[in-house]
């Protein structure tokens, strides 16, 4: 990712060295935010099936069975997970590339998405050419959908607490989580559509398994209606931010 600051070349280096560790088993890995996705997977169908779309940091290109573009094209800064994305959609367009300087003309897309708090990856800076280049390649009036951790959540604390610092599969990273307020900031240049919170995959899952692997049930579809059911907590104002993670989808007007 571009040197944008003095951290983020050694933040990019442990990003990698986590996608590389975990690129194979990803799913698995961060199976319990992946379930609790459905409300995403909602907005993106609803925003951008139909429309060519630019996904970036698209990791192993899962997002793109979820819904229907007419073109699509990834692209991620890590080889060991385009090397999964293509394996899994051999016929699908991925680049190995910086999300900060995507080496495609300007307007190339009717949309641009950027999911599973991959932006937090970045320090601010970063994240505001990551900004800049996806309204640079959006065409007049496409939408564009972000994510990014959410420090209003009650269950971003200790990740708060720990200056963003933290460790996946004994990898150190660094993450920039924002608040809704910043967040809406930093899309300033866009029309913001729509703001909201969610992922409640704070609720463990292994009790779980074990007792629908007794009953010969699918954890997989009673997990993420749990999700589904709290994703609900967006029309209580007093629990509007819970979700540790924030979705915007924006219009390039």
């Amino acid at each position: 990712m571009k040197q944008t600051t003095d951290r983020q070349p050694k933040e990019t280096a442990q990003s990698e060295a986590l996608y590389a560790k975990v690129a194979a088993r990803y799913d698995t890995v961060f199976e319990r935010a992946i379930l609790a996705e459905g409300r995403l997977t909602e907005v993106l169908r609803e925003s951008l099936s139909g429309r060519s779309v630019l996904d970036l940091a698209c990791g192993n290109g899962r997002w793109l069975s979820r819904f229907g573009p007419s073109k699509y094209v990834g692209i991620d800064l890590s080889g060991p997970m385009l090397e999964q994305a293509r394996k899994r959609y051999p016929d699908a367009a991925f680049i190995q590339a910086d999300v900060t300087a995507v080496p495609l003309p300007d307007g190339s897309f009717e949309g641009v998405m950027s999911m599973f708090g991959a932006m937090g990856h970045l320090p601010p800076a970063g994240q505001k050419a990551m900004v800049r280049e996806a309204w640079r390649l959006l065409q007049a009036g496409g939408l564009a959908v972000f994510t990014n951790g959410n420090l209003w959540s009650p269950f971003s604390l200790p990740t708060t607490i720990t200056g963003g610092r933290v460790r996946i599969e004994g990898v150190r990273v660094r993450v920039h989580s924002t608040t809704p307020r910043r967040f809406a900031e930093l899309l300033g240049g866009f029309r913001i559509l729509r703001l909201e919170s969610y992922d409640y995959s704070y609720l463990p899952i292994t009790p779980l398994k074990f007792a629908a692997c007794l009953l010969g049930k699918d954890y997989r579809p009673i997990y993420g209606g749990w999700m589904d059911l709290l994703g609900h907590c967006r029309y209580i104002p007093t629990m509007r931010w819970f979700g540790k993670q924030l979705l915007a989808v924006c219009r390039k007007e």
